[in-house]
């Protein structure tokens, strides 16, 4: 009995000198935007997956267009080909409704989420339990996600061999990439390759090295034209 006494006041001491448990160090961290390493990752192929299912369950674009839709980071990129105009702002409004973006004022390239005030505004006036459950409701329209580059061409869809080709130089590209040495991340440039167009996403390289992976990919077989969309 008075074993079970010393332990249940060594319990009782721990417990009082140990601070208080705080909700918020689980759930903060959960809906942070981490912008590197393995949870950033798993936010843009998440992203990519959600936006791409969307489009795919629209019988009229996946019959007349084929849209590559990437995420890097604050960074947001469609491309490809719609068979009309009509077709490829049909595309733009699905993809901007499904991510929750909304264009901003000034830079063509700027956007926001959709609720940012409610994200913004609403929360900050919430007690501290409500606005974590708040937060975890809306930690997907709340991203961090501000820049986004519409670089779909008004063309004939390509056909199964001509992505299969794509897929293909995109492998190449980033394999030589590695090979040449020019970064030792292979995270550092996401490459979306459509119809042989190459588009280069990334914020992690100095302007110098991102133009000098351009130049290096503009130079391999096979690539009709790259598009650097490189931040610093």
């Amino acid at each position: 009995m008075k074993l079970f006494q010393y332990v249940l006041c060594a319990l009782i001491f721990v417990a009082t000198a140990t601070p208080a448990f705080e909700l918020s160090d689980i759930t903060d961290r959960l809906f942070e935007d981490n912008a590197s390493g393995i949870e950033g990752q798993l936010k843009d192929t998440a992203f990519e997956f959600k936006v791409n299912a969307a489009l795919l369950r629209n019988d009229v674009l996946r019959n007349n267009t084929h849209i590559a839709v990437a995420r890097n980071r604050g960074s947001v990129l469609i491309a490809g080909q719609a068979a009309t105009q009509a077709l490829k702002d049909k595309v733009l409004s699905l993809v901007l409704s499904e991510a929750h973006l909304q264009w901003t004022q000034g830079d063509v390239n700027h956007v926001e989420p959709s609720n940012a005030q409610v994200c913004g505004k609403k929360a900050s006036k919430m007690a501290a339990n409500d606005r974590r459950r708040f937060n975890l409701k809306t930690a997907e329209e709340c991203s961090t996600v501000n820049r986004f580059y519409n670089e779909v061409r008004v063309s004939t869809p390509v056909g199964e061999i001509e992505r299969s080709d794509d897929d293909l130089l995109r492998a190449m590209i980033v394999n030589q990439l590695l090979r040449a040495d020019i970064t030792q991340k292979a995270g550092a440039i996401k490459i979306v390759v459509a119809d042989q167009y190459v588009y280069l996403l990334g914020d992690q390289l100095d302007q110098p090295t991102a133009q000098r992976a351009a130049d290096f990919v503009a130079g391999i077989t096979g690539v009709t034209k790259v598009v650097p969309l490189f931040r610093f």
